[in-house]
């Protein structure tokens, strides 16, 4: 009895619920369930036992369950016993090809015919052969064998319920040897040469080969000798005896075997193996604007001037935050230090707020992107996964999500846009250079740089508004790839979904603001050559609180922050008060720092300095500090005598102090103008000066020197004029000369 037949004698006893069919499934027929296979070992009640072919263990199915496995193509039927020569199960039906669907036809035909029998088929000779010859008559054809037919019976009883024709499809892919040909020794040089072959990211397969043909000579060496090599089929023996390398096509073939992934791991690294052999998944789009923002940057083609002082910023970089659940751009900023924290914050600022009305001049399109983001993704950039950018999040109250590491397809629209930028508008500029020196180098008329920032944000600004916003974009749609309008999806979305009011600007100044501390002069506030000042400084200069050097205390420093896009204002923290003074920039440079950012200031100010030092002759410059140096040092030679001098008229004041003073009368003169002082010094000074020889003696070479250092001196500055006594002025006390000239007299009755 078949094990069919078995189960249809045992149906009856079966307990099922009232109405419900059971399934006819022959019992040790082989299933595949959830990507195991099981046998149908029995049915108990209402429930089928299957058998884990690998672990043994069972497992109970009702017949519901079966169909609802079966539905979702959980469950499969492989193989149905029958009680005959097992046949290897074939292929999917989905593998079957036009041609073999056409063979199939014909063995089906054959099969058929020979079912019509019913009752009286045999597998017999004189049976079936005169059906297989009616049916090949019939179809024009040579009669297939007795036994091919055979084949196909039990093919078509095995899996024709299951496989339908395809039941019958040829299995060729299990002809043919399925390990090597090769002897040990030729696999093991073959081995070594792939592992060469993929050590070395550029090394030719001719190179490699080479290591293979030398793993087996080295292998001869050591092992030929042991070796029985009569025996080896001529191919593996060369004609001095020694052992043969597997042939270099035969090497290339093995090469050409490796799977791509390993060749592209070992050739070009893991990143880049991940990346090249991996496939992509579709996300869904979020249900609400600023649900789902990204942000990334990039450095755009085209250099960039400052129109009124010619100097050149160079290549700006874009940060551009796009809202994935309607493809519109929120918000970018653009920037011309490397891409950092300041600049992220500049566009989360524009993104998060209303756009101004100046900055939206000439376009044509609204822009109505605003409101508060609630998960940013950023990649791995140093600015964006920062402590600042994680700060920056928890103050705004937003999520910052972390994409993995060098997968740029998980922003794969964003990067797209900035290729589309670039090809559409930043290569149509002035000054562009282009996506590379490759493709500069056939362009000989590519424009001089004549783009300033606030034309350079006019242009992406009008692009984004009037172009990117209004067309086709393939990732939104009723089905994601269907297409649809950014401008119109946000409409539809935002009247759906209200925004929340978004924080306080100051919030954004104290998480971007570059801060210093300054103190109040009385024309302002200066830092880096730019001067603020507004009526409340004024006001705080008069605070008994605020310390003033002049008054013997230490000048008071404030804290000064400022917004490194807006120079125009910045904001100092009265910490007498509790209170911030928002102080504009003066007049004077109001125009300039309402134009410019921190960076650009910057670049202008290092722009300037080169000029300058540009226009200053260095070398008669050091020349003319040269000969201000050796007339210093002609002056300091007369720095002795002029310390005794000095001292003299130190001790001469205040010996003065302490003696009494009479005021006496000279003729033509008011007495008033005249002042005796007893100096009991006065005479022994005058014997000393009167003992002094007529002539100085000799001077010492050096001493000469420093008289003709002195004369040089007298000829620059102009000399005094001499001394009315006659005598030179190194013999003459110029307290004496002096006190003579204007008749001073002492207390004692000596007269000068």
């Amino acid at each position: 009895m078949t094990p069919r037949e078995a189960m249809r004698e045992s149906g009856s006893v079966l307990h099922t619920q009232q109405g419900a069919r059971h399934f006819e499934i022959p019992l040790f027929s082989e299933v595949k369930m959830h990507d195991s296979r099981y046998f149908v070992q029995q049915r108990l009640g209402d429930q089928w036992v299957l058998i884990d072919r690998e672990n043994a263990k069972p497992a109970l199915l009702t017949d519901a369950q079966i169909g609802s496995l079966m539905s979702s193509g959980d469950f499969a039927v492989e193989r149905v016993a029958t009680g005959f020569k097992s046949a290897p199960i074939p292929p999917s039906p989905l593998l079957t090809s036009e041609t073999n669907h056409r063979q199939n036809l014909r063995k089906h035909a054959y099969v058929e015919e020979c079912r019509r029998l019913g009752d009286h088929l045999r597998r017999s000779r004189s049976i079936l052969k005169p059906v297989i010859a009616e049916v090949a008559s019939r179809r024009g054809e040579k009669a297939p064998g007795f036994t091919t037919v055979l084949s196909w019976l039990d093919e078509a009883e095995q899996f024709g319920q299951h496989f339908g024709t395809a039941a019958y499809s040829d299995r060729h892919y299990l002809k043919g040897g399925r390990g090597t040909r090769l002897p040990n020794w030729q696999e093991n040089a073959v081995e070594s040469g792939i592992e060469a072959w993929l050590s070395v990211s550029r090394m030719p397969k001719n190179m490699a080969y080479a290591k293979v043909c030398e793993a087996v000579r080295e292998f001869d060496e050591t092992f030929g000798a042991s070796m029985d090599k009569s025996a080896l089929p001529s191919k593996l023996v060369a004609s001095d005896g020694g052992l043969l390398p597997p042939s270099k096509r035969t090497f290339e073939r093995r090469c050409e075997a490796v799977d791509r992934y390993t060749r592209d791991y070992y050739k070009r690294g893991p990143h880049f193996a991940t990346n090249n052999n991996r496939t992509y998944s579709t996300r869904p789009q979020p249900a609400r604007p600023y649900e789902d923002v990204e942000v990334d940057h990039c450095t755009l083609d085209v250099i960039v001037i400052d129109g009124k002082r010619g100097c050149i910023f160079g290549r700006p970089d874009l940060v551009v935050f796009r809202d994935r659940a309607t493809a519109m751009i929120a918000g970018f900023s653009i920037g011309f230090e490397a891409p950092s924290y300041t600049s992220f914050l500049e566009g989360l600022r524009h993104a998060t707020y209303p756009k101004s009305t100046e900055s939206l001049a000439g376009v044509s399109s609204n822009w109505p992107c605003y409101g508060r983001i609630e998960n940013l993704w950023v990649d791995n950039a140093f600015h964006f996964i920062g402590n600042n950018i994680s700060e920056a999040g928890r103050e705004l109250g937003i999520n910052i999500e972390r994409l993995p590491r060098r997968a740029p397809w998980m922003k794969g629209a964003l990067e797209r846009l900035f290729r589309t930028m670039g090809v559409g508008l930043i290569h149509l500029l002035p000054g562009t250079t282009l996506e590379n020196v490759l493709a500069r180098r056939d362009y000989e008329t590519l424009g001089t740089a004549s783009l300033t920032l606030p034309e350079l944000e006019g242009v992406i600004t009008k692009w984004i508004c009037d172009v990117y916003h209004q067309r086709m974009t393939k990732g939104l749609g009723v089905i994601r790839g269907h297409g649809d309008v950014p401008f119109r999806v946000w409409n539809e979305l935002a009247a759906k979904c209200p925004a929340a009011l978004p924080p306080n600007q100051d919030l954004f100044t104290s998480l971007a603001g570059d801060t210093d501390y300054r103190t109040i002069q009385r024309d302002g506030i200066v830092w880096d050559y730019i001067k603020y000042e507004c009526p409340e400084l004024s006001a705080l200069l008069t605070d008994s609180r605020h310390g003033l050097r002049r008054e013997g205390r230490s000048s008071t420093k404030y804290k000064v922050v400022r917004d490194p896009y807006r120079l125009a204002e910045i904001s100092l923290v009265n910490h007498h008060a509790g209170k911030i003074i928002s102080v504009p920039a003066t007049a004077a440079h109001q125009e300039y720092a309402s134009s410019i950012t921190l960076h650009q200031h910057r670049v202008i100010l290092a722009r300037a300095g080169e000029q300058v030092r540009g226009n200053v002759d260095i070398n008669t410059l050091m020349r003319v500090r040269a000969e201000l140096a050796d007339l210093v040092t002609r002056l300091l030679a007369k720095r002795p005598k002029t310390i005794e001098k000095k001292l003299a008229r130190y001790l001469q004041k205040e010996a003065a102090y302490r003696l009494a003073s009479k005021i006496i009368t000279v003729p033509g003169t008011s007495a008033s103008d005249f002042l005796g002082s007893d100096l009991p010094f006065v005479e022994t000074s005058l014997h000393l000066a009167s003992a002094l020889p007529a002539q100085p003696p000799a001077m010492a070479p050096s001493t000469e020197r420093q008289g003709s250092e002195a004369a040089d001196a007298k000829s620059i500055f102009g000399s005094p004029d001499p001394v009315s006594s006659g005598k030179s002025s190194d013999e003459v006390d110029d307290l004496a000369e002096f006190k003579k000239r204007k008749a001073w007299s002492v207390s004692d009755g000596r007269d000068f």
